[in-house]
């Protein structure tokens, strides 16, 4: 029978390679409409006007399904994980809230009004709604990337043996000392070029793949290979950063990462931060795939060419994939890796028995047995797992006709 935690990481997997590639594109496109708009409007340029729209069309058909990925599947899956919604969740529900509160109650509602107003407003009036609903919908994984950063590292938080706790200690954040975790900015940052990189990349294919020779998708063409350029390389930059503080301050993710104990692990805590996945070797695939994907674009910088545009696209989502896959996994077995400096501190004041408890109590393992009912469920009853999969090659193939009809969309 597979363990629980295979089936968690792989739906955890599955949901982010879905869910992430729509959120980014989203990201890119609420920041870059309203220039383009803007500038469109400035030139009475009608080329800039329709690549807006088609832009905007995207946007719509794209939001809804990564809005439910991300609000409800993956926040499902990630709730199979009871450390994880107890620490992340409840500790940090200020952050949550900020982050439904961007994210649904109002940018759901303004990108349906950025939408039915445009070329009903005035061009420059329409552009400072779409900056304000940009950085509405930045204030999500601003907040998200928090909680990210505070798994990899849990800054700001105070463990207190507490005999009465049903798990032996207190846990308690302080939540201005948790935005000072040195591997937030980098996340963040990394996070918002990669959002902007990527979305200069789709409209490279998605303009290659469907290309008709009209002026609106030459010049959506040469505008994303700027922002890719551009975006693209401060990514590399912020995403260095980022994996420089966790080699520094996760020993388990930069074990997992790296495929070695970094230097600072004591021999004797080895086996308490082993990964439970060495990913060194998709790493440095990861790696290889952004090279190559900047290789491509300085070569299509300089003289387009519509297959290696094409081919583009599915070497940009491999990289995204592959790299938030590994920022996923590589917390394996925690859910909320430890700190060596806070064991080594709880063994020198309450003993290894303690620092041990608290370590395992971190471990994705205690998770819900709902789990391993299904599991037998499915052996008992097959025809369960059969009518499964048939759903979920269904909804996978309804995802990629609703994106593709997105990308083709022409008003007449």
């Amino acid at each position: 029978m597979v363990a629980s935690t295979t089936v968690v990481a792989g739906l955890l997997s599955w949901a982010f390679d879905v869910h992430l590639p729509l959120v980014y594109t989203v990201l890119g496109i609420l920041w870059i409409t309203p220039f383009i708009e803007y500038i469109g409007g400035k030139k009475m340029d009608s080329r800039y006007s329709d690549l807006v729209k088609v832009m905007l069309n995207y946007l719509i058909a794209v939001y809804a399904i990564g809005g439910v990925f991300g609000t409800i599947i993956t926040v499902f899956l990630a709730g199979l994980m009871p450390v994880f919604t107890n620490l992340a969740g409840i500790i940090l529900w200020p952050v949550w809230a900020t982050a439904i509160v961007a994210g649904v109650i109002i940018t759901i509602p303004v990108i349906g009004m950025y939408y039915r107003t445009y070329q009903r407003w005035s061009y420059k009036n329409h552009a400072i709604l779409g900056i304000l609903l940009a950085v509405s919908a930045s204030l999500i994984p601003l907040m998200f990337r928090l909680v990210f950063a505070y798994t990899a590292y849990p800054a700001g938080t105070s463990i207190m043996p507490d005999p009465s706790s049903i798990i032996g200690f207190d846990l308690s954040v302080n939540v201005f000392k948790a935005f000072m975790n040195p591997l937030y900015l980098p996340l963040y940052a990394s996070t918002m070029s990669a959002a902007l990189a990527f979305t200069g990349l789709m409209m490279i294919f998605g303009f290659s793949f469907r290309y008709k020779g009209l002026p609106h998708q030459d010049l959506g063409i040469s505008i994303g290979k700027r922002i890719a350029m551009v975006f693209g390389i401060l990514y590399g930059i912020f995403a260095s950063m980022y994996l420089y503080e966790v080699y520094e301050n996760s020993a388990t993710m930069a074990w997992s990462i790296f495929g070695s104990p970094p230097p600072y692990l004591p021999a004797a805590l080895q086996p308490v931060f082993k990964p439970t996945y060495v990913l060194n070797s998709e790493f440095y695939v990861t790696v290889s795939l952004a090279i190559l994907s900047f290789f491509v674009l300085i070569v299509l910088y300089f003289k387009h060419n519509r297959t290696l545009g094409i081919i583009l696209g599915p070497i940009s989502v491999a990289v995204l994939d592959l790299a938030e896959t590994i920022d996923l996994l590589a917390h394996a077995p925690y859910a909320v890796v430890p700190p060596v400096n806070v064991a080594e501190s709880l063994i020198n004041a309450y003993g290894v028995q303690f620092a041990l408890t608290v370590a395992k109590t971190l471990q994705v393992s205690t998770l819900s047995t709902v789990l391993d009912f299904l599991a037998q469920l499915m052996n008992e009853m097959p025809s369960l797992l059969y009518l499964s999969l048939t759903m979920f090659a269904f909804f996978n193939v309804l995802l990629v006709i609703v994106v593709y009809l997105a990308l083709a969309w022409r008003e007449k």
